[in-house]
């Protein structure tokens, strides 16, 4: 299962780290930082950067949370193991398999590429072919489509790579 450590923003790649060189390695099985693809504009050219998707946020996978929570309580850091009181949520299944396909066994979300036509994007290549009916939201500027997903009880738009080609 899938649990959210929630870290200061900026400090994900340091306490990935601690939390790593900390654990036990049989007790989990692997520590994430989950990044995206971009397009950004400068120098008068296109190029791909990589973003972190959720500032703050990192994700374990892990079947026993117990010994992550101890480790965190041992760090000086601010961080938390995301839950309700003394027990801890894992990611729902739906967001869990909706990161899995987003991801592809990687770290990093790959750009799409659509086309809007009569009003219906269309994802004709990349992770979000598909998914058309999970996209909310659209900034063609910035080159981003917007998924709602709940984390911690509560609902967050995560921005991916989504470059729109075409428009009729």
């Amino acid at each position: 299962m899938w649990y959210v450590i929630q870290t200061k923003t900026g400090q994900e790649e340091p306490m990935r780290q601690r939390v790593e060189k900390m654990l036990p390695d049989h007790s989990y099985e692997d520590c994430k930082i989950l990044y995206y693809v971009k397009k950004k504009k400068y120098l008068g050219q296109w190029h791909e950067e990589k973003e972190r998707l959720l500032p703050g946020y990192m994700f374990l996978v892990t079947d026993d949370p117990k010994p992550v929570s101890e480790v965190l309580g041992r760090m000086t850091e601010f961080s938390r193991l995301l839950g309700t009181g003394s027990s801890f949520c894992p990611v729902r299944p739906e967001e869990e398999e909706l990161l899995r396909k987003l991801t592809d066994g990687k770290d990093e979300i790959g750009m799409s590429y659509g086309v809007i036509e009569k009003g219906v994007l269309k994802v004709r290549s990349g992770v979000l072919r598909g998914m058309e009916s999970r996209i909310k939201k659209i900034d063609r500027h910035k080159r981003k489509g917007f998924l709602s997903m709940r984390l911690d009880d509560q609902e967050k738009l995560v921005g991916v790579g989504l470059e729109i080609t075409e428009k009729t």
